[in-house]
């Protein structure tokens, strides 16, 4: 009898199950103002908000109150008029009954209890600012440690109060879509360290509208265009190169219309950062569209350069960065400092972006602040600022026009990860979100990668997170986190103009492609025993491709077999160690020579017994698998 692998399924299939039992059960009863039905964690990954549903004689409009802890911390949203009401609630405290006011535009009124239980996330270690400046808007930070349990991405508003959270370990950044909705990365790994399948479009109560999976997968960064499409950080060809490659993303089909691919734009081994390497040579971790000058910027950790290039062309305009390093025929591509007073150049920089005036501002890691060994400066003696650049690309010159984070030194020195935000002239956020201490001493060894240094030692390890907001250079807002490290910070609404809940199965947009399959006759020898277990095989068939996973020594020949009836499919399994000297997020733990593998469910049907090929020994896994 044959052991066929069940499928796993999707996340958006397990929350349409989920609202399918609670409309159903909405639908079946009398459910009134006065007796509505309450669901709480309605979409499995957020806790902190729920759905309210009843019904009414006549079509009305509903005032929502989530009520605070104090009169400030209300939030408040008027939904249309309906009979059937199906109203999502964002905004509940943990460890708390929460009370919801519903008011009908007839006058009558209700109120609904929901109790949260108590939240193992990291709460604020302290949150400065006033409800006169903040409003009712919460900080939302990613998790740059989602394998430490309690460093989730959540949100917090005036107070420090945790409102709002996701329990899945979707890191990157957040950023929020024309129609009121969250961009944000894809749960599921593609590639180690920290390569994902894409990109998610995701409501505040958790709920996932769309998954746009890239042949590629995703990392650290994305931007909607005004075409509604999507411009995001990918990967072409992982065993040649990473973080390289960019793609514009059809917003209605998920598929890739456009492609940047920066080997073809920039030297290899020119301008090496202290992190560089061969495999990961640029470590882009910007992405960003310039509509004046139709142009893209990115941001290249392992370069300490910020570049420009043509939407349409790709030819390069501008690189911002010290230009030690480079050779003489990419000079004429940096600019001159003519700052009178302080300047720096920026180095392992993040989250580059042009301003409405042609300004270029940027999270300034600073790390080792040296494009040489011996002149590196240590991590308790440097600094992380974010800085803005004036650039003239006639003259070819550059002007330092702007500056925080530099006068607080170590305190505020994150090697890794962070960002910026604008939200005006003079009104700025810095987020310095991976400081590290170990020992009592800052280091520039990155948090997401201590975790699995450190393991038994974590004791001695800090991690923290500190966002900062100023407006005139004043201080208006700072959120301190400890217990993790957070990728990025954004100050967002959860209740406003473009509050958008709708209701119906998720959309699976783009793909994976076809697997190419090994091109070379085969024949193996049977090797007669079962799989060894030192391999750690698994395979988890999800519901668009199958998972391989198993710890191989670097250079064997491992080749997955598909057995059908009539003749077999070969895909081989890449066992090249890759170098990585900058894990900017740590999904899960990984060892030297862990090794993950999908096949596409794409091009691919039947029934097939599943064998490995592992250094011309041939193993029975005894599986099976219906695609």
């Amino acid at each position: 009898m044959k052991n066929y692998l069940d499928t796993q399924k999707h996340l958006i299939t397990l929350q349409h199950e989920s609202e399918e039992a609670f409309l159903a059960e909405f639908k079946s009863g009398n459910y009134t103002l006065e007796n509505p039905y309450v669901v709480k964690n309605p979409y499995l990954i957020n806790p902190l908000a729920a759905v309210i549903c009843f019904n009414t004689e006549e079509e009305l409009a509903v005032k929502v109150t989530v009520k605070g802890k104090a009169v400030e911390g209300d939030f408040e949203h008027t939904f249309g008029a309906a009979k059937e009401h199906v109203l999502p609630i964002y905004g509940l405290y943990d460890a708390y009954e929460n009370a919801v006011v519903l008011s009908l535009e007839n006058g009558k009124t209700a109120e609904v209890k929901i109790e949260v239980e108590e939240l193992k996330i990291n709460k604020a270690f302290s949150c400065d600012t006033t409800y006169d400046y903040f409003g009712k808007d919460l900080m939302i930070i990613s998790t740059a440690t989602p394998l430490v349990d309690s460093a989730r991405t959540c949100g917090f508003d005036y107070a420090g109060d945790l409102r709002w959270v996701m329990t899945e370990k979707a890191s990157w950044d957040i950023k929020q879509l024309a129609n009121g909705r969250l961009l944000v990365s894809s749960y599921r790994s593609m590639q180690k360290p920290y390569y994902t399948v894409g990109l998610m479009e995701l409501g505040f109560c958790g709920k996932i509208y769309a998954e746009y999976r890239l042949p590629g997968g995703f990392h650290h960064d994305a931007i909607e265009l005004e075409s509604g499409n999507l411009l995001a950080a990918s990967d072409n060809d992982f065993n040649e190169s990473v973080e390289d490659y960019v793609v514009e993303i059809d917003r209605e089909t998920g598929a890739i219309v456009k492609s940047w691919d920066l080997l073809k734009i920039l030297p290899r081994e020119q301008g090496k950062a202290g992190d560089w390497n061969h495999h990961d040579w640029f470590h882009n971790n910007a992405v960003w569209y310039d509509k004046p000058t139709n142009s893209i910027t990115m941001s290249g950790r392992h370069q300490d350069a910020v570049i420009n290039f043509n939407y349409d062309t790709g030819k390069l305009n501008w690189i911002i960065g010290d230009p030690e390093g480079w050779g003489e025929e990419w000079q004429k591509y940096f600019f001159k400092n003519v700052t009178k007073g302080d300047f720096d150049w920026q180095y392992e920089q993040h989250a580059a972006r042009i301003l409405p005036n042609g300004d270029v501002f940027m999270f300034d890691n600073g790390t080792y602040r040296s494009k040489t060994t011996e002149n590196r400066v240590p991590p308790n003696d440097n600094f992380s600022r974010g800085v803005i650049y004036r650039i003239d690309t006639d003259k070819m010159e550059i002007e330092q026009v702007w500056q925080y984070g530099k006068e607080r030194g170590s305190e505020f020195y994150s090697p890794y990860i962070c960002n910026v935000d604008y939200y005006g002239d003079g009104h700025y956020m810095v987020h310095s979100g991976g400081i590290s201490t170990f020992r009592g001493k800052h280091t520039d060894d990155l948090g997401a990668m201590q975790i699995n240094k450190h393991k038994d030692e974590h004791l001695h390890l800090t991690l923290e997170s500190i966002t900062v907001e100023l407006f005139n250079n004043e201080v208006k807002y700072e959120l301190k986190v400890k217990g993790g490290n957070y990728y990025r910070a954004r100050r967002l609404t959860l209740y406003n103009e473009k509050t958008n809940y709708g209701l119906g199965k998720g959309k699976f947009l783009g793909g994976f492609g076809v697997n190419p399959e090994f091109g070379m006759k085969v024949k193996f020898k049977e090797a007669g025993v079962d799989l060894p277990g030192k391999y750690a095989v698994s395979f988890v068939l999800e519901e668009d491709r199958l998972a391989l996973r198993g710890t191989f020594a670097e250079g064997s020949q491992v080749l997955l077999e598909f057995r059908g009836e009539n003749s077999s499919k070969f895909y081989l399994v890449p066992t090249d160690v890759h170098d990585i000297t900058a894990a900017c997020v740590s999904f899960e733990e990984q060892k030297e020579n862990d090794v993950q593998y999908y096949v596409s469910r794409e091009g691919i049907s039947g029934e097939y017994d599943l064998y490995l090929n592992i250094d011309n020994l041939k193993y029975d896994i005894k599986m099976s698998v219906k695609l």
